[in-house]
């Protein structure tokens, strides 16, 4: 049985020599379809066999997506808890800086938002932070992400009138990711459910409803 196993093995680290290259589909540690005692393994990249370690010979896999720009446009349809209220469509627009840890990306973001009712155009513009849980962890070669995420801020609003108004900004909701050629640049599509309220003067008032967004966004 043991001669078997040899034998096995032997064939095996052959047939990998002979064609003198391999190509890592996924990684974890030092996993890949079978396992490996040496080298740094990456998605995607295509390694030499030579001697104890793996070259890497494919340039065109990205090398990280450690950080993240992202412009995001939103159209909302939300309704205030004021009396004889009626749905709205509103557009925001959000500017976002992250750091992705596979798993988990955060960082901050900046919101500007308008909200038109009547002859009436109130703009709000909201600093804060946003996180992503991604089930599929975004990796270099990762085609598909998706996930739940979450985001939220503090600002002012400003009605035209010049009475200013402090602003709470609540999102949540799921998302997908495509990477159309497995590169660092990706669109992203997502559907939120949004809380704002609008404090200040002698009313409290508070706006819910659902957010749908697209987003250009880049790693590097």
């Amino acid at each position: 049985m043991k001669k078997w196993l040899l034998t096995l093995s032997l064939l095996t680290f052959a047939s990998f020599a002979f064609a003198q290259k391999i190509k890592v589909k996924r990684v974890k540690g030092n996993q890949a379809v079978v396992e490996f005692s040496g080298g740094t393994l990456e998605n995607g990249q295509v390694y030499e066999l030579a001697g104890d370690d793996f070259v890497g010979t494919d340039s065109s896999t990205p090398s990280s997506r450690n950080n993240l720009l992202g412009l995001r446009f939103s159209f909302i349809n939300t309704k205030s808890d004021a009396a004889n209220s009626q749905n709205e469509t509103d557009m925001r627009l959000d500017a976002q800086y992250g750091w992705n840890f596979g798993t988990f990306e955060i960082g901050p973001v900046v919101t500007y938002n308008s909200d038109q009712s009547g002859n009436v155009t109130t703009t709000s513009l909201v600093f804060g932070g946003f996180a992503d849980y991604n089930l599929i962890p975004n990796m270099p070669g990762e085609v598909f992400v998706y996930g739940l995420g979450a985001q939220g801020g503090f600002g002012q609003s400003d009605s035209g009138t010049g009475q200013k108004r402090d602003v709470m900004l609540i999102l949540a909701g799921p998302f997908a990711k495509w990477f159309p050629t497995g590169q660092n640049f990706g669109l992203r599509l997502d559907l939120s459910y949004m809380y704002l309220k609008s404090s200040g003067g002698t009313t409290d008032t508070t706006l819910t409803g659902l957010a749908f967004g697209a987003e250009v966004v880049t790693y590097f």
